[in-house]
């Protein structure tokens, strides 16, 4: 019995790891390897470097080439990734981007790209998805076409988990949520290899939750940290399991304001990093507890406001910028008279006057001309009641870290415009752009749930992004947020001296009301701080300062503003509101009428 129990055991240990390796083998993402030729054994292969496309923002691509021949070749690759809605049937965007690759006779090369990815607007009781459609061409041979797809919920998280993680823990979790899904089923992450983890931090926009374990964190290349460490304070949840009691996050190398307690959670930025505990033997998480952290029974979730949930839904409902901007009135009057005047003139009076009886045969002639004149007043109509080009209001929040030299930007920013004589625009810096769901109307071409598709074109420019196609269409409204990372010299320094703090800055441009929480947390105020200057504060109660902050996250969406309000929490901060900041510049033709960006960080010095 004991021996029939044993082997029952290791059945199941076997079957269990067999499962979790089919799991593991369905979250990889090959989208293609092709071989051109055996006897130079020149081929080519594409590889997506997480197991699961993310509902938005980016996905990493490693393109291995291999060219045994005596020629040297080039490697066009044109992806077009798409929101599929209901079971493959297109109705929603899609994104097209192109990249283009060398390699030298006799050679061998490895190239990482990040693909863009189409936000997902679509949401269902059922199955919603996207897909990556690839077309590849190596000169000299043919076509090859390839694609990959993935299914989620809105009700889930984008989430990737190392190997160590995912692995002995997907069928377990992926079971969990089939279970307390609402329409389907849908797995828990992707999976990555933390040795071919991605150097850019637009790689893994789009993602909320990383799960990887300390051992990890130490395989990870220091590009791959420092683009994580980006994300996270770009509003990423970054979760490293450990069952080492010495792992803290000073011997991770990694800094933040404590969290917790425990010491075991810290805030960075948008973002948080936890350490969760670990049983490295087995490499089993608990599942129940495990669900509630990454899903809805985690009230921290969602992790970030411009997550996919907050691109969904915190711009459509009582966006300040949309208020800003105020409804179009549609000035029908004119129209109706164009109408009726077109009415008259092609009916009573062409047939009559124009072309009377025995002259029928000028209506060949009189008919397009009084048409043409029509359309040709139809559009000078349109031009004098919209215009050319657009107006919008723009808002930010600055992160300033100093100690890196960095500045994490969030960029709300809505435009309406008028007639566009074009489509294509570059943006003034390396940037994560996306379009937002606004309310219904009839000048809104983005909404959750539409049946209007748009097609969208992005690739990488000489500064940053290159896009066109329908980021900004014809009499319409347009929302899009965009994040950066930006290198910066710019911080606020505090000067070690008894009596009143003295502030001085290094920004390049005049700030307006600097507010300062001491260590001590009592409240301080600068009226103004010029570019390279420095000021004296005064000290001000706390309520002064509350009001005052009150008033500027009243700017920016729901999501945003509560974050802004969670800054207020953490003593050594400075908090400022200026309209000199730099914004990520967009398309040219629309006039901004108003960019203001509220700056915060931890006082230098």
């Amino acid at each position: 019995m004991r021996t029939l129990a044993s082997l029952s055991t290791r059945l199941l240990i076997v079957a269990s790891l067999l499962l979790a390796t089919f799991s593991h083998t369905q979250a990889q993402q090959q989208l293609m390897r092709e071989v051109y030729d055996t006897k130079t054994d020149t081929w080519v292969q594409v590889t997506c470097l997480f197991g699961k496309l993310p509902p938005q923002g980016y996905v990493p691509i490693r393109v291995e080439i291999n060219n045994g021949t005596d020629t040297d070749r080039t490697c066009n690759i044109d992806f077009t990734s798409k929101d599929d809605y209901s079971y493959g049937y297109e109705t929603g965007s899609q994104l097209k981007s192109s990249f283009q690759f060398s390699c030298a006779a006799g050679e061998n090369e490895t190239y990482d790209i990040v693909v863009p990815l189409t936000t997902i607007f679509q949401t269902s009781y059922y199955s919603v998805s996207s897909s990556l459609d690839m077309d590849l061409r190596f000169s000299g041979f043919s076509l090859v076409e390839s694609s990959i797809s993935s299914d989620f919920s809105s009700d889930w998280p984008a989430v990737i988990a190392s190997k160590a993680i995912y692995i002995p823990n997907a069928s377990a979790i992926d079971g969990k949520i089939s279970s307390s899904s609402r329409g389907g089923s849908y797995a828990f992450a992707g999976s990555f290899e933390p040795k071919k983890m991605p150097t850019d931090w637009r790689a893994y926009m789009g993602q909320e939750i990383i799960m990887l374990t300390s051992d990890d964190w130490a395989d990870l290349d220091p590009g791959a940290k420092t683009a994580i460490l980006d994300w996270n304070c770009l509003g990423g949840k970054l979760l490293i399991y450990s069952s080492k009691s010495a792992d803290s996050f000073k011997s991770l190398q990694i800094t933040g304001k404590p969290s917790s307690k425990t010491k075991k959670s810290i805030q960075r930025g948008m973002g948080s990093v936890s350490i969760q505990p670990y049983n490295a033997s087995s490499g089993m998480l608990n599942t129940e507890a495990t669900y509630k952290l990454l899903g809805k029974g985690n009230t921290d979730n969602p992790v970030s406001p411009t997550t996919h949930g907050g691109i969904l839904k915190n711009f459509a409902n009582n966006w300040p910028l949309q208020k800003v901007m105020g409804d179009k009135h549609f000035n029908i009057t004119f129209f109706i008279i164009l109408l009726i005047l077109f009415g008259i003139l092609i009916g009573p009076i062409n047939l009559f006057v124009f072309a009377k009886a025995g002259k029928r045969h000028k209506l060949f002639i009189t008919t397009p001309i009084i048409s043409l004149s029509a359309s040709a007043l139809l559009l000078v109509l349109i031009l004098f009641q919209d215009g050319f080009g657009g107006k919008g209001h723009r808002v930010s929040i600055m992160e300033i870290l100093p100690k890196e030299n960095k500045a994490y930007i969030f960029q709300e920013q809505i435009a309406r415009t008028g007639v566009l004589l074009g489509s294509s625009f570059e943006t003034s810096e390396s940037t994560s752009m996306t379009p937002v769901a606004l309310k219904s109307s009839r000048w809104a071409r983005v909404v959750t749930d539409s049946n209007s598709s748009a097609s969208y074109l992005a690739n990488d420019g000489e500064t940053g992004l290159s896009a066109s196609g329908d980021w900004f269409q014809s009499r319409s409204i347009h929302g899009h947020l965009l994040k950066t990372v930006r290198p910066t010299r710019g911080r606020i320094d505090i000067s070690p001296q008894a009596g009143a703090p003295v502030l001085s800055s290094t920004f390049d441009y005049d700030l307006e009301t600097v507010y300062y929480q001491a260590k001590n947390k009592s409240w301080w105020r600068a009226d103004s701080l010029p570019k390279g200057g420095s000021a004296t504060l005064s000290p001000v109660d706390e309520a002064e300062f509350q009001q005052w902050i009150d008033t500027q996250a009243k700017l920016f969406s729901s999501g945003h503003a509560k974050k802004v309000h969670n800054f207020t929490t953490q003593p050594g901060r400075f908090y400022t509101l200026t309209e000199n900041a730099p914004a990520t510049e967009t398309y040219e033709a629309i006039k901004w009428q108003s960019t203001k960006t509220l700056i915060t960080g931890k006082i230098g010095g």
